[in-house]
């Protein structure tokens, strides 16, 4: 069964869309907020690709939820129209296999 974990902030807009895109498709996921310490017992946290590619020394990458799908593949900003600030649904469906 595939896993996915959804690396996140509070008030995110983007994010706050993805939850409900996953709710409404009965998707299980465990969502993790980088901003919450009680998440930095997750090795995401600490995995190298992941902070090489999202973080740099004041944050992680803010506005857009990071996907990661099985522990080890990592999805940005592939799901999203940011002209519209919709979910590409085609795109979505392809990495949430349905």
């Amino acid at each position: 069964m595939t896993k996915f974990k959804i690396i996140t902030k509070k008030d995110c807009y983007f994010c706050n869309k993805l939850k409900e895109w996953l709710i409404d498709k009965d998707i299980d996921y465990i969502f993790l907020d980088y901003q919450d310490p009680k998440d930095f017992d997750d090795p995401i946290m600490n995995n190298p690709t992941f902070n090489a590619l999202y973080c740099d020394m004041s944050a992680c990458v803010e506005g857009i939820p990071i996907i990661l799908k099985n522990d080890k593949d990592f999805y940005y900003a592939e799901i999203w129209d940011l002209v519209t600030n919709t979910i590409i649904e085609e795109k979505a469906k392809d990495i949430f296999e349905i």
